[in-house]
């Protein structure tokens, strides 16, 4: 023990004393796919008070100029470059030239319109009036405006004076008293609004017009709104709210956002499946860090794919089985934003690795067998364990950089793109190494099914079968949705 501690010593001093140089890393590889910004490049939901859900993506400016899908709201496309860098959960209200984000604590229906300051009674959703004076005080035009059109109600109200409830005539404060109105006398004949709809239409063509003077303007023109109910008026207020003056919510892309939007999209394609249901998969299957999972969800859309991948967090491995050349749901999965180390967990397995023809892809194999030493080459692998990141810049690349890239931006999107390509070289599996993998799941099951055909072919054909190392490793979880 003395001798060893002696020999230790010097080295630790020597260790201690050189420093060494930092080294550089990938920064693609320490991405942290929780942050409470949005960045460039991330996919995330729109939520609207109409309980609308729309996907959208975060790109930049000239992106959005060039015609990339980035979010799309009532048949319009919407750029999404000023939402890059906000918080999730920010409100933003849909203008005329884009998307308008507003200050914190604003909801997604507006506290109020201009012209109309008692709100706080009318939003009560049991009718009540709020203290203070009635729950109606709009402009002085406005009560104008109302008092002067549909004649037609006055001479209803005079004639129904015993019978009716309604007074409107009652003024405390300059408020209007509408603690006693109901809609008895209230007939849907489109004669009730002054404004037109080519005079409404001109209001929403101007960019400098914002929602809320419209949604004014009509209250103010609007010769029954006195005449309602307090419930009534919060209902005519938040319908034109919904559609003059519509806001959303930017939500982060979780398993449980995605599987609800889809959902509310079209629950048939995802076999009605829901975030509930989606957790108690993830829970009965034990999906946790370390554990290997194969997962066939062709008929959910690779949402479970993609729950079992973020709730890894890059740890394990997701056996993923498609069917065809490849998956039909991949837009699914990159909607999840995936970091890159959650990526390279996630493997795709084609069903033909797995239940194909054995002679089929034996003789595949052998022709990937070198002539001359007789070994199987990977050569997708091989090229894979040359490249060396962060990788240099040759320079052909150098030189395309310095003399026909002109502007800082386009040199950045360049290298953004490079980035992204060695990624994917680094992370995709060979053919040869997903076979492997296919193998080396192969369930206990499967071996008992056919261990006598097995036994007798065998001693036939006097072939050792006994089983490898690769055989024996099995998958902790199997979800087939």
């Amino acid at each position: 023990m003395n001798s060893s501690t002696a020999t230790m010593n010097p080295s630790t001093t020597t260790a201690s004393s050189t420093v060494e140089p930092t080294p550089i890393t990938d920064p693609y590889s320490h991405q942290n796919p929780l942050l409470p910004t949005l960045r460039e490049g991330d996919h995330f939901l729109l939520h609207f008070a109409d309980n609308r859900q729309i996907f959208a993506q975060a790109l930049p400016k000239w992106k959005c100029v060039k015609g990339y899908p980035s979010c799309k709201i009532n048949r319009r496309t919407y750029g999404t470059h000023n939402l890059i860098g906000l918080p999730y959960g920010t409100v933003c209200e849909v203008g005329r030239d884009g998307l308008i984000p507003l200050e914190d604590g604003e909801d997604l229906l507006p506290s109020a319109p201009e012209g109309f300051t008692a709100m706080d009674g009318v939003n009560k959703s049991d009718g009540a009036i709020g203290d203070g004076g009635g729950g109606g005080k709009l402009e002085n035009d406005a009560n104008v405006a109302a008092k002067k059109s549909a004649p037609e109600n006055d001479s209803a109200d005079n004639s129904n004076d015993k019978t009716s409830t309604t007074d409107n005539n009652n003024t405390k404060n300059g408020n209007i008293n509408i603690t006693r109105a109901d809609n008895r006398n209230l007939v849907d004949d489109n004669t009730s609004q002054k404004l037109t709809h080519e005079h409404v239409t001109t209001l929403r063509s101007n960019a400098s017009t914002p929602g809320s003077h419209i949604v004014a303007a009509l209250i103010s023109n609007s010769s029954t709104f006195e005449s309602k109910t307090a419930f009534s008026q919060a209902k005519y207020v938040k319908r034109k709210q919904l559609k003059y003056q519509p806001r959303c919510r930017i939500v982060r892309m979780t398993p449980a956002t995605l599987c609800s939007a889809m959902h509310l999209k079209d629950s048939k394609k995802i076999s009605n499946l829901r975030e509930d249901s989606l957790g108690q998969i993830l829970s009965n299957a034990n999906v946790c860090a370390g554990q290997r999972v194969m997962v066939v969800d062709d008929a959910v859309l690779g949402i479970v794919t993609s729950g079992v991948t973020r709730r890894m967090g890059g740890y394990g491995t997701v056996i993923s089985l498609f069917t065809g050349q490849q998956p039909s749901y991949l837009d699914v999965v990159h909607r999840m934003n995936l970091s890159v180390g959650e990526k390279q967990c996630l493997k795709w397995v084609s069903l033909g690795e797995v239940f194909g023809d054995e002679e089929e892809k034996a003789k595949q194999t052998q022709s990937l067998r070198d002539e001359k030493t007789g070994e199987v080459m990977d050569i997708e692998k091989r090229d894979r364990e040359q490249i060396v990141w962060p990788a240099p810049l040759q320079d052909h690349t150098r030189s395309f950089l310095t003399h026909q890239v002109t502007t800082e931006r386009k040199i950045v999107e360049f290298m953004r793109k490079r980035a992204q390509r060695f990624t994917r070289k680094l992370t995709r599996h060979t053919i040869l190494e997903m076979r492997a993998l296919a193998d080396s799941c192969r369930e206990d099951a499967e071996k008992n099914f056919d261990e006598t055909t097995m036994a007798v072919d065998d001693a036939e054909k006097k072939v050792d079968v006994s089983p490898s190392d690769n055989d024996t490793r099995q998958c902790d979880s199997l979800i087939i949705a």
